[in-house]
């Protein structure tokens, strides 16, 4: 007998491992979400975009973990 593993759960997990706590550059995020670097300024910019990590004055990342939950809240159901 299986447990059937919910979206909720599978976020619960998430949060809980260190390796989706990382930072990547603009570059990286922009690759994992299928945009090019100017798509995800100009999404960020418009507020539909991923949470910001300020690194620098002039270098910014994002979160893996805000990544993936950026791409559930924009899949279809």
């Amino acid at each position: 007998m299986g447990t059937k593993k919910t979206r909720k759960h599978l976020r619960i997990v998430r949060l809980r491992d260190p390796y989706l706590d990382r930072v990547v550059g603009e570059g990286q995020a922009a690759e994992i979400l299928g945009y090019s670097k100017d798509t995800l300024r100009r999404e960020v910019r418009a507020g539909r975009g991923p949470a910001r990590v300020r690194l620098s004055e002039r270098r910014v990342g994002y979160r893996l973990s805000t990544l993936y939950d950026h791409i559930e809240a924009n899949t279809e159901k």
